[in-house]
């Protein structure tokens, strides 16, 4: 085996894992991000039923 054929897939894997690493984060990244907006509207319905019951009393 040369080294000349090694080449070609340690220059194909140079520039996948990249793409690969960076596609996982940004996949996870939104996926939390959903997940605090999901907290964050409940969290405010919460306040503005309390908010309201409050007037209404």
């Amino acid at each position: 085996m040369d080294y000349y054929d090694l080449m070609l897939p340690l220059g194909l894997l140079s520039y996948l894992i990249p793409i690969v690493f960076i596609s996982w984060f940004l996949i996870s990244f939104i996926k939390i991000q959903e997940e605090r907006n999901s907290i964050l509207r409940d969290l405010s319905l919460k306040l503005d039923n309390k908010k309201n019951k409050s007037k209404g009393e």
